[in-house]
């Protein structure tokens, strides 16, 4: 590929030292709100389809993904580290990546997902259930366990109750909690990446930046971006973590893969989405970043051959 081009290396020589004299407090401005919405077997269940076309025409300023879509980007056989991943291993870390987890509580999975999230005293707080109403009254587990801790500990409580066969009449009510502002995260107190000290949405976020600016990028050459620039990636355990946060970029819906000769390659589809705020990701300093990086990368044959072949994938 073009990763030894001198117009690439140009590119990242230039991209790595802008980020190194930044002190990358854009990452922590007006980052989009994500969404982490769980619920029932779509072929039997067709309400979260419903929310989140409702989210894609009325609310685009939400980022919003199902664990089964990441599940799918980690799958992609091209990707060894995904093989041995599980079911609710994933699921926890999707949720660590949430601003909000909405759980349709309308099947015998969700009921599940809604006691193993409940029991987790992180995640509780920012857990939004909605209940089919003609069980509000019911004594029984769900209300008098996973409902009430959530009630009690949640940023979004207390838990709707709503008539799911016009789910979208409770959407009002529904972002009207979602808007509500998000408790203060505590660096010391959480798990962070890199020397820069990010959190998890902000690390994830800096490698949609990475590959915005970059891609077509494969996931080498990212981890190679980030040991230079926050000092992630060298361990084993590292380079897992950042291929996961790829497939969750990729369930957003803002990051594009494309399988070429046996290696995946990811650049950004939606900027429009991504910078909807323009303070969002930095607005002016990572599209600047971007423009000075594509002055050189659309110099490269071989990038603009990839990057027609990605474009059309996409339409």
């Amino acid at each position: 590929m073009w990763f030894k081009h001198p117009k690439y290396l140009a590119a990242k020589n230039d991209f790595i030292q802008d980020t190194n004299n930044s002190n990358l407090t854009f990452l922590s401005k007006q980052l989009p709100k994500v969404l982490f919405i769980c619920g029932g077997d779509p072929l039997y269940c067709s309400n979260r389809g419903k929310i989140e076309n409702y989210l894609e025409r009325y609310h685009p300023e939400f980022l919003y993904f199902r664990a089964e879509h990441a599940w799918a980007a980690i799958s992609s056989p091209a990707r060894e580290s995904g093989k041995n991943e599980n079911a609710l291993k994933l699921e926890g870390w999707l949720a660590d990546f949430s601003d909000a987890v909405v759980i349709l509580v309308e099947s015998f999975g969700t009921v599940a997902e809604l006691g193993a999230f409940s029991l987790n005293e992180s995640l509780r707080s920012k857990l939004l259930p909605i209940l089919e109403k003609e069980y509000e009254k019911d004594v029984s587990f769900i209300n008098t366990g996973p409902v009430k801790w959530v009630d009690s500990d949640s940023i979004y409580k207390p838990s709707m109750y709503t008539d799911f066969s016009t789910i979208l009449t409770c959407m009002p009510q529904m972002m009207e909690r979602l808007n509500r502002k998000p408790k203060r995260i505590f660096r010391d107190k959480i798990d962070t990446f890199g020397d820069r000290k990010l959190t998890l949405k902000e690390f994830l976020f800096f490698i949609v930046h990475i590959i915005s600016s970059l891609g077509p990028i494969n996931e080498t050459e990212l981890i190679d971006i980030s040991l230079n620039t926050i000092n992630y990636g060298k361990k084993k355990k590292e380079k897992r973590h950042i291929s996961f946060v790829l497939s969750v970029c990729i369930a957003l819906k803002i990051i594009h893969r494309i399988e070429i000769e046996n290696v995946d390659y990811y650049t950004c589809v939606d900027y429009k989405k991504l910078f909807l705020n323009e303070d969002g990701l930095g607005g002016a300093t990572s599209q600047r970043m971007r423009a000075r990086s594509l002055s050189n990368l659309i110099r490269i044959d071989e990038y603009k051959k990839v990057l027609g072949t990605i474009t059309n994938d996409i339409t």
